[in-house]
């Protein structure tokens, strides 16, 4: 059975049922998308710590103009390649 809710200056509160059901804790982030004229809403993906910082690296080196091959240093040998 669908729940009603009604929204107030541009916002809807979604309740502890929704909240629950979804997997989504106060303050998480969400991410809000319109499928033929629906809103599907849904937990946001989040990336680990690692990911970020190597995305951080690859934005840095792009943003500086650098093409170096940081993986050089590295001896293949010893992971068979």
């Amino acid at each position: 059975m669908p729940i009603k809710r009604k929204i107030h200056a541009g916002q809807v509160c979604l309740g502890k049922e929704i909240l629950n059901a979804l997997g989504i804790k106060d303050g998480d982030e969400v991410e809000l998308e319109i499928k033929k004229g629906e809103a599907v809403i849904r937990p946001a993906k989040t990336i680990d710590k690692d990911t970020l910082e190597l995305i951080k690296i690859l934005r840095e080196s792009r943003a500086s103009g650098g093409h170096e091959d940081y993986f050089e240093e590295y001896d293949y040998e010893d992971v068979g390649g």
